[in-house]
């Protein structure tokens, strides 16, 4: 054999090294965001949100384009869950990530404003954007109010 990389009797160049193994590191799944007992505090929903964000990004699942948000009701359960579906039945097809985080946040999250709760609660309507929108939407509107 040569030094130019050829094998004996000229069949052609050497074969090439095998490529180094890449690191598989199994990432663990996270709590799911509830909406109820520990979930209601500020700094829960914002780590809910962070750690889902990180690890759709570590997985190169879509952030925001339409329809992501219905990546990110799966990383919900119980009552939040059942709001995540209501915005899912809202938007359509189109639910981003903000448009869900939005929604979720605002059922969930205590308002820094006391007056805001007085608006919403008054701001809450039957029909919206010209449709009627089911019962179910407006009494859990009601209740997180």
């Amino acid at each position: 054999m040569s030094d130019h990389g050829e094998v004996a009797g000229g069949a052609g160049p050497a074969p090439m090294p095998k490529p180094l193994p890449t690191l598989s590191v199994k990432i663990p799944s996270h709590k799911k965001f509830t909406g109820d007992g520990e979930d209601l505090k500020p700094e829960a929903f914002d780590r809910w949100y962070n750690s889902v964000r990180l690890y759709l990004r570590l997985h190169n699942g879509s952030q925001n384009a339409a329809g992501a948000g219905n990546y990110w009701i799966l990383y919900t359960q119980g009552r939040a869950q059942e709001v995540a579906f209501q915005s899912a039945e809202l938007f359509g097809e189109n639910l981003t990530r903000d448009l869900l985080v939005t929604y979720l946040r605002e059922r969930f999250q205590s308002s820094k404003h006391k007056d805001d709760t007085y608006q919403k609660f008054h701001s809450i309507r039957q029909s919206w954007n010209g449709h009627v929108q089911k019962i179910s939407i407006i009494a859990t509107d009601l209740l997180m109010h």
